[in-house]
């Protein structure tokens, strides 16, 4: 089960268009058309007014040489439509000399570009990723330079259009990267379909700015890595945690970006009327690969609820015996936070779709199936074979697209299916591979907040940045702490819907919460301890009787029941604080839900 996505053409589908790529020359074939015709009755009026004959042929002759500036030397008066002619023909072979003139000299035109240019992206790898970024570093005006080794991509052309210079050639060559002015960039992206090769890039990019001392800007570096257990190992190595080093490296994964926003969106708990509902939960993920897999921990992160059940989570893989094993050595203590089983079974197959209605159970839980197949077609088909067995259940589907447009827009059609089924199609390349994801500009914003509130708050006992880690600007903070704050950051809409609360822009006219009750801080508090143990259990650490950061052990990873006062009063503290932090950011907290925990999915049934 592969996680490579499979582009599918949609209407807003960015992959190269013949239109897009040849209307100069289209356009040059109409103009000459265009030439041809005032030509042809420009001459016929002319040599009938002087009683001469004419053949139809002939006329195409006298034409074609106003083309090359002959035959157009005829005594007055003369017709308009030959006048016209005899201007518009000439422009012709001009302009297709300018063309070809401008690809032969395109790379010349290029190099004196990158002369020039300075503070610009470098995209490596015009990959899906990579051209999704290199449009939008374009729309918001920078320029880009991409470097890409294989002549015979398709989006070498999209991107030469989009005004991007392209250079065919090894990224992970000093050369190609000198060339390319990475001394001159402000930001590198790597991303290669290959995650060594990403890292090798920067690497290279590191020792390159090493040599050149005359570099014009702090060099901000990110490296996409598919591999998770890649991806935390590599946050953790000196070169891409050295925060006094001007080259800055950052490790991303759309997949990790991308079960954020699905779970954002898609709050698995939907359904949930009261604390006093005790529903548990339950997670059906189909395909564990490298989406499947960052699904399954966000979930983790965030499912801890009003009602104290842990989240139920099956996986459902042809592999499930292998993935399980894989998955439970790289988090050992995954089944102290949630109730996980993994099934061997082809999740399309058949034997599979007559057993599901069993592994779902009947509506006495909140199930969500999440289908994580690389493939879109192989996507949207094992959505619609879901809803024959699915049938009579408040299920919701969620469906991996590469893209919400194309085949996506199928699943929103509910005469396509015939059926009323709550399925929802959710993009990787769409919303997770974006410049402002990219440079933190959209998602983090609450975590910044988060993080900013607690530098205020222990700058005003004296403490400061250089004698502890955590205290660092947000740019120059470790990802293990940036991290945490993301997760903290993630929960608090789940909070909020546990006390029927949300939140809204400063500028909605209905009046603010700005404290919470007691009885909801004491509540708050319960889930902020169980989602903080997730946090540390999945981070790998253990219940010890002192705190050891070395060995990673703490006393507090216990229950609430079993949890100090005064640690506890740490929790109630971080739940009042919610209405501040939220205001940090524009954001205020409203009484009553906007309607998504309030309602349950709807049965998939026949319409």
């Amino acid at each position: 089960m592969s996680d490579t996505a499979t582009p599918i053409s949609g209407p807003n589908d960015p992959s190269p268009r013949p239109w897009n790529r040849h209307w100069p020359w289209v356009a040059l074939c109409a103009l000459a058309a265009l030439a041809m015709w005032f030509g042809c009755v420009g001459f016929a009026k002319y040599l009938a007014s002087r009683g001469e004959s004419w053949s139809f042929l002939g006329l195409i002759y006298r034409a074609l040489q106003l083309f090359v500036l002959q035959s157009g030397a005829v005594p007055e008066p003369v017709p308009w439509e030959l006048e016209v002619a005899r201007f518009l023909a000439p422009v012709v072979p001009a302009w297709a000399a300018v063309q070809a003139l401008a690809a032969v000299f395109r790379d010349q035109l290029g190099e004196l570009q990158l002369r020039r240019i300075k503070g610009h992206a470098i995209v490596c790898g015009l990959s899906e990723r990579g051209m999704q970024l290199a449009r939008d570093f374009r729309r918001s005006g920078a320029e880009v330079v991409a470097i890409e080794s294989n002549e015979a991509n398709g989006h070498i052309s999209t991107c030469r259009e989009l005004g991007c210079i392209v250079l065919l050639g090894d990224a992970t060559d000093s050369a190609m990267l000198l060339r390319a002015g990475v001394p001159r960039a402000r930001h590198l992206i790597a991303v290669t379909d290959d995650d060594g090769t990403n890292v090798e890039i920067a690497v290279e990019a590191h020792q390159v700015l090493a040599r050149k001392r005359w570099a014009s800007s702090a060099l901000k570096c990110f490296v996409h890595i598919v591999d998770t257990r890649l991806c935390d190992l590599l946050r953790q190595h000196r070169m891409f945690d050295d925060r006094a080093d001007p080259f800055e490296v950052r490790v991303f994964n759309v997949y990790q970006t991308s079960a954020r926003q699905l779970l954002e969106d898609h709050p698995l708990e939907t359904g949930l009327s009261s604390p006093g509902d005790f529903l548990p939960v339950h997670l059906v993920v189909l395909g564990f690969g490298q989406m499947g897999e960052s699904v399954v921990l966000q979930a983790a992160k965030t499912g801890h609820y009003a009602n104290g059940k842990r989240l139920r989570v099956t996986v459902v893989d042809r592999l499930g015996e292998q993935k399980r094993r894989g998955f439970l050595g790289r988090y050992p203590q995954f089944n102290l936070i949630c109730d996980a089983a993994f099934l061997e079974a082809d999740a399309d197959g058949r034997e599979f779709l007559d057993r599901l209605p069993d592994i779902v159970g009947g509506n006495d839980d909140l199930t969500t199936v999440v289908a994580c197949f690389g493939g879109d077609s192989h996507s949207l088909a094992c959505a619609l074979s879901l809803l024959t067995p699915l049938s009579g259940r408040k299920v919701r589907i969620l469906v991996r697209m590469s893209r919400e447009t194309g085949l996506a827009a199928l699943l929103r059609a509910r005469d396509v299916t015939g059926r009323a089924a709550d399925v929802h199609a959710f993009g990787v390349l769409d919303r997770s591979c974006t410049r402002s994801l990219l440079l933190d500009e959209e998602l983090d914003r609450l975590a910044k907040a988060i993080h900013e509130g607690y530098v205020a708050e222990r700058a005003k006992g004296g403490a400061r940045p250089e004698a502890d880690p955590a205290l660092a600007p947000w740019e120059l903070l470790d990802s293990a702490y940036k991290d945490s704050n993301r997760q903290q950051a993630d929960h608090i809409a789940v909070k909020l819907r546990a006390v029927d609360c949300r939140s809204a822009p400063v500028a909605a006219e209905e009046s603010a919460v700005e404290q919470f009750a007691a009885d909801e801080v004491e509540l708050l508090a319960r889930m902020e301890h169980a989602r903080y143990n997730a946090e540390r259990f999945l981070a790998g650490w253990r219940w010890g009787a002192e705190r050891d950061l070395q060995k990673r052990t703490s006393p507090y990873l216990v229950g609430w029941d079993e949890l100090a006062e005064q640690i506890r009063e740490y929790d109630r503290e971080a739940v009042r604080k919610i209405p501040a932090l939220l205001a940090r950011i524009g954001q205020k907290i409203l009484r009553g839900s906007d309607g998504r925990s309030e309602e349950s999915p709807p049965c998939n049934q026949e319409a």
